[in-house]
């Protein structure tokens, strides 16, 4: 097996504010686009276009600088409730590979994916399914660096940005870190690169080859351990998973506008199954059904349905889910979606004369399939070959 300890992903967006808005504008695509605080004197940017750092503009750099440097630039406020939905759709992606997350940002995660190469194939596989799952679902590259340890990992997912896709196989650990700058160890800012500048070292190749007993004399035991580590590609730290999940949802963005009734039922019963395999996975019954949607203009809607006790039913879930499509009415959509909150313990107390909704069998064995082969490899006949129709003229 190509990694037999422990096979670590990490995901970055790509510029992933701008990134939204140019895809929610298709007019910014190609052209240099800042978001920040923009009206005002004192704003900073948050992030930029890949466009607009050729013109050398950087976060955290002053908004006044920027359209100095780059005065045709496209600026926006930034618009975290937006950025916060997309987040939590790459999160939901995410989960599809493996229960193991660990989010460190609103635009990147580690993911333990040990033991899955049976499931996802390789490690280059496996993430470049996982990429094609985030652009498909979502619409925005990811950068994914695949390494046994989370430091190589995240250091492997900005190799090649943007876009980009790098593994660190066992054993290659030295020939990729050795050219690098000192800077580039975890833990090492600026105050620390003077020090180990002084010192003499300013490749990782330097620090790796002096000896952990000089490093300590140089700075500390502690600190010289964990730079003799790092310089060797060693990081045993675990990921600190997500406690316990707010909200399951899943959604899908048609490649045209659709109000076909039978697309969208099947979209959604695909979706809905989706959101209660979920749930089934990790114990969660939820009380909150909703059904999500963007309609052509972008504008983002919702309509939600809360239930006397939780459910994890595939067939409950979807049977809320029509009600609430029925209650909208004949619309056309650019993204459906569905989504299970409210979550309570599944052996909550009930009345007398209730039962808690329990997976059906069908459920259960569809799961097991699903579980061995994969998402896709089991599917209702409903959803085959169900596609949007392009526009006639």
């Amino acid at each position: 097996m190509e990694f037999e300890k422990r096979m670590i992903f990490h995901v970055d967006m790509d510029a992933f504010y701008a990134s939204v808005e140019q895809l929610e504008n298709p007019s910014y695509r190609g052209k240099p686009v800042i978001v920040g605080g923009v009206d005002s004197a004192r704003g900073v940017v948050s992030t930029c276009s890949y466009e607009a750092r050729v013109f050398g503009i950087h976060s955290a750099m002053p908004v006044a600088h920027a359209r100095k440097r780059c005065p045709h630039g496209i600026y926006v406020n930034g618009r975290h409730e937006v950025y916060g939905n997309y987040s939590r759709r790459i999160m939901d992606c995410l989960s599809e590979f493996s229960p193991i997350i660990e989010q460190i940002s609103v635009d990147e995660a580690f993911l333990d994916m040990t033991g899955t190469e049976k499931l996802f194939g390789s490690g280059e596989t496996s993430a470049r399914r996982l990429k094609e799952n985030i652009l498909k679902t979502v619409g925005l590259n990811a950068s994914v660096g695949v390494a046994e340890n989370k430091f190589l990992a995240k250091l492997a997912s900005d190799h090649e940005k943007p876009n980009g896709l790098t593994v660190i196989r066992p054993g290659e650990a030295q020939a990729f870190l050795d050219p690098m700058s000192v800077g580039r160890l975890w833990g090492v800012g600026k105050k620390t690169i003077v020090d180990l500048h002084q010192a003499g070292y300013y490749t990782i190749a330097q620090l790796r080859a002096e000896s952990l007993m000089v490093l300590e004399r140089q700075f500390g035991e502690n600190f010289a351990q964990h730079l003799y580590h790092l310089a060797q590609g060693k990081d045993d730290r675990e990921l600190a998973e997500i406690e316990t999940e707010k909200s399951i949802s899943h959604e899908r963005t048609f490649e045209f506008d659709t109000g076909d009734k039978e697309i969208l039922l099947s979209a959604l019963l695909d979706l809905s199954e989706r959101v209660a395999q979920r749930a089934r996975k990790h114990d969660l019954f939820g009380r909150t059904i909703t059904l999500v949607w963007r309609n052509p203009d972008f504008s983002r809607q919702s309509h939600a349905q809360t239930l006397a006790q939780g459910t994890q039913s595939s067939e409950q879930i979807f049977a809320v889910i029509k009600m609430l499509f029925e209650k909208v009415g004949k619309i056309k959509y650019r993204l459906i979606g569905v989504r299970l909150s409210h979550f309570g313990p599944g052996n909550q107390q009930l009345s007398l004369f209730q039962s808690t909704p329990m997976p059906s069998k069908l459920d259960k064995a569809m799961d097991a399939v699903r579980e061995r082969f994969g998402t896709d490899a089991i599917r209702r006949a409903r959803l085959t070959g169900l596609e949007p129709e392009p526009p006639r003229d």
